[in-house]
């Protein structure tokens, strides 16, 4: 049986995300640290989960970001004061679209905090770890070079590959399960030569310019499903990514997002939890080191059930087998 450390975020108080703009319409924000709470519960339900406090030191957590994000837009984050209250920083929303969150100083915090958890998972994979899981929040896959959007203020996913990078465990791989496109993980990628991004998410994409095309760059896999897609279907694309991307990788940093579930107010789709066991014995049948950050996923009353149902599939050696056996069968019968 394996083991999975979790990494866990030092909390803060006064950040919860405010609100967000889906369109027209302005919605209460979901992100908050129930979130973490919720999937502490769930993770500690398995026996082989080891939880450990995010430890990365400042100087490692500053210095990544600054590879990834431009220097004037962690200098004005970083000069976002208390006194300044909630603020939209209308010059740093993605190309070619709206502001659609404000931020404060304690979001910003936070989101330099769920870095910094991010951070210390994929150093546990350098360490010699095979399955290391970053509990934080916000999200960041929205969190582009120059940009924010979607809750997300830095890109969590991108730090943990860019540890990875730097600590020679490459390629990386980055699967991306959430609901939602990641434009700001796309867009780091796109400068790491070494680094490739898998992502099944909902269409129509709307956090990208009107008529900005799919896959953005070369290496890129992007599928997207304009109706809900039936469980074994999805199931099948998440395997072929996980099979493409364990071709070349020597790690996967998966992205992942409990937002495909059932009754997630920012979703759409019908999953239930259960669906999570399959997804990790994909993953665990890849046989790679895997470092798991937490994206979205805001139905409170299903977090926890999400959580147990991926450890446990993550965990389960029997159920790796059987889904890597299962991969195979359906590559035959696709070669026949």
């Amino acid at each position: 049986m394996s083991e999975l450390i979790a990494i866990e975020q030092r909390q803060g108080s006064g950040d919860d995300s405010l609100w967000v703009r889906e369109g027209e319409s302005r919605l209460p924000g979901r992100d908050c640290n129930q979130r973490l709470d919720e999937l502490h519960d769930g993770l500690a339900r398995h026996p082989d989960v080891r939880f450990e406090a995010a430890d990365a030191v400042p100087a490692a957590v500053e210095a990544t970001l600054r590879e990834l994000h431009e220097s004037s837009y962690l200098e004005a984050l970083r000069g976002v004061r208390a006194e300044d209250g909630d603020v939209v920083l209308a010059g740093f929303s993605p190309p070619g679209l709206e502001p659609d969150i404000p931020v404060n100083v304690e979001l910003v915090e936070a989101a330099h905090e769920a870095a910094r958890t991010a951070i210390a998972a994929a150093q546990r994979l350098l360490g010699g770890a095979r399955l290391a899981y970053a509990v934080c929040r916000p999200p960041g896959h929205h969190a582009g070079p120059d940009w924010m959007a979607g809750y997300c203020y830095l890109n969590s996913a991108a730090a943990a590959a860019q540890t990875l990078r730097r600590g020679g465990l490459t390629p990386v791989g980055i699967l991306d399960l959430d609901l939602h496109y990641p434009n700001g993980t796309s867009a780091l990628a796109e400068r790491m030569p070494d680094v490739s991004l898998h992502s099944l998410h909902v269409a129509p994409v709307t956090n990208l310019p009107p008529g900005e095309r799919l896959p953005r760059v070369e290496g890129e896999r992007a599928v997207a499903f304009a109706e809900r897609p039936d469980h074994a279907g999805y199931l099948d694309e998440v395997a072929v990514s996980v099979e493409m991307l364990a071709e070349d990788a020597a790690a996967l940093v998966v992205s992942l997002g409990f937002d495909t579930v059932a009754g997630d107010p920012h979703g759409g789709w019908d999953f239930p939890p259960q669906i999570f066991t399959e997804i990790g014995a994909l993953l665990a049948g890849s046989g790679l080191p895997v470092c798991v950050v937490q994206e979205g996923g805001y139905a409170l009353e299903s977090l926890a059930e999400c959580a147990h149902a991926f450890v446990v599939g993550l965990l389960d050696d029997e159920l790796a087998l059987y889904s890597a056996y299962g991969r195979e069968r359906r590559q035959s019968e696709v070669a026949r």
